[in-house]
């Protein structure tokens, strides 16, 4: 049975030439009426698409929509009497000629139908170039159906507005930021997509009339997702999850409280972890805030004593709830947000999906940084009681959710995180997190401490280990991964280390 390709162009460029490579590839060629007869004039054999669907009625317009086409383009082959079209190659006119309704409606059939979907010369091309060569074809298909896809998107949504097309890429716009620290920084807008995650930004709750910023947005992305890999490493290696608070600047924890006994205590941790930095920063929380923790997280007489002012100065607070009075206090400061999710009282990762970065002229995707540190399978023969369990995952998830340069190593005791610092290598990293708990005048002997990459010589675990760490969570993946682990069996610190495969890097 013959293999059709359906060609329908505004931009004619080069046709005669895609024709006859189509036609050495097997396919027999329908195409609409300027299409159509050009590759006639060229003496190469083609089927008129008004021929095909034996439309006499004069439209005033070449008509390309009919049931037979939509059959022979959606239909299982197995399931036709007759060929099916295999490859649409649609070039719609553009949006300043005209609405082109049947060109990218073909294309939508096309991609329902499984089919090879072009929209352009190159993509045409890259169909070629895969069947001359034997190359991987479900792949493009795949590939050209995202492109078509995007294109009947961006167009159709170009005709609502101009700034829709941007839109369009990322969801709806769905909030106007107020303006960030810099005046350049609006008009700036939130979008959402139809995501179901409960956990995303668009399903907070904002109490009071002042938006977010686009800062302050971005930040609590970012607490967010580090708040739900510290909950999940705990349900992972504990099966509970006890108060977390976690407190940041520009989405940077620079204190981790955890606790077992009490949500205040959670959050005098996490405060003071680094108090000058906290100041004017974020915290999230996986309780809900009353108004005596909402006096805690607004002004602190220990914070006077050390630093002239009582104030914490937060920027955002997110929680599952605020009561009234906790809204009433911290609703005080102008400009604070109060964020509310009952969801994060149960925080989770969003799995299996994937993360986009805009760069100029598109977008960078991967899937979600979503591993979940596993003590029991990396720990080897080193042993943790429940204490530096604890410790080891406020540590980790710190590393694994920090981006202050690249090479993250951070420090944990007593349940608090104690200081993480990055640099361009892992011995400025591990310098860097060792000088700050000294600076807040936290003692690291004893401490946990955990790199999101792995150490290549021992110069880095030479720091942690002289400031006093007991044990550490490292990745694998060094050439001189047992000159390493050597120096820390010598220096009687017990190591659990991750797969290579998940080494950190995730905020890139």
């Amino acid at each position: 049975m013959a293999r059709l390709a359906l060609i329908s162009l505004h931009d004619t460029t080069g046709l005669v030439d895609d024709a006859r490579r189509l036609i050495g590839a097997g396919f027999t060629l329908l195409a609409s009426r300027e299409s159509s007869s050009l590759i006639a004039a060229a003496g190469l054999p083609v089927i008129d698409l008004a021929d095909y669907t034996a439309l006499t009625e004069d439209f005033g317009f070449p008509p390309t929509l009919h049931p037979k086409l939509e059959r022979a383009l959606t239909a299982r082959p197995a399931d036709l009497a007759e060929p099916a079209i295999e490859l649409a190659y649609i070039n719609p006119y553009p949006a300043d000629v005209g609405n082109d309704v049947g060109g990218r409606t073909i294309l939508m059939l096309a991609v329902k139908g499984q089919r090879l979907a072009a929209t352009s010369r190159a993509d045409l091309h890259r169909v070629l170039a895969c069947l001359e060569t034997g190359g991987d074809l479900p792949a493009l298909r795949r590939q050209l159906a995202d492109a078509a896809c995007f294109s009947v998107a961006r167009h159709f949504a170009g005709l609502i507005s101009p700034d829709a097309p941007f839109a369009t890429s990322f969801g709806e716009a769905w909030l106007d930021l107020a303006e960030g620290e810099n005046p350049y920084q609006r008009p700036a807008v939130a979008y959402r997509s139809s995501d179901p995650d409960p956990l995303a930004l668009s399903r907070f709750r904002l109490l009071g009339s002042q938006p977010p910023c686009f800062t302050n947005a971005a930040d609590a992305d970012a607490i967010l997702h580090h708040l739900c890999l510290l909950a999940e490493g705990f349900e992972k290696n504990t099966g509970t999850v006890p108060w977390l608070c976690i407190a940041a600047k520009h989405g940077n924890a620079c204190g981790i409280g955890v606790s077992r006994h009490a949500p205040r205590e959670a959050i005098d941790r996490a405060l003071a972890g680094n108090p000058r930095a906290i100041w004017g920063g974020e915290v999230i929380v996986n309780f809900p805030i009353d108004g005596e923790l909402a006096a805690a997280l607004f002004a602190s007489d220990e914070r006077e004593v050390r630093l002239g002012s009582r104030h914490w100065m937060l920027d955002v607070v997110m929680a599952p709830a605020f009561t009234a009075e906790a809204a009433e206090l911290l609703g005080r400061r102008e400009f604070r947000k109060l964020l509310a999710n009952p969801a994060l009282a149960a925080a989770r990762l969003p799995h299996g999906r994937r993360m986009l970065r805009p760069v100029r002229g598109g977008a960078l995707g991967q899937p979600v940084a979503d591993y979940v540190l596993e003590l029991a399978a990396c720990a080897g023969n080193a042993r943790f009681d429940e204490a530096a369990v604890t410790d080891l995952l406020i540590a980790w998830s710190a590393a694994y959710s920090s981006n202050h340069g690249g090479n993250e190593v951070a420090l944990a005791r007593g349940g608090m995180l104690l200081a993480a610092g990055g640099g361009p290598s892992t011995v400025d990293a591990a310098r860097s997190a060792v000088t700050r708990c000294a600076e807040q005048g936290h003692d690291a002997t004893g401490a946990a401490f955990a790199a999101d990459a792995f150490f290549p010589f021992t110069d880095a675990p030479q720091i942690v280990a002289d400031a006093g760490a007991r044990c550490g969570a490292v990745p694998d993946g060094s050439r001189n991964d047992d000159t390493v682990k050597a120096f820390f069996r010598e220096r009687h610190i017990a190591v659990a280390w991750i797969p290579a495969a998940f080494r950190g890097f995730c905020r890139h």
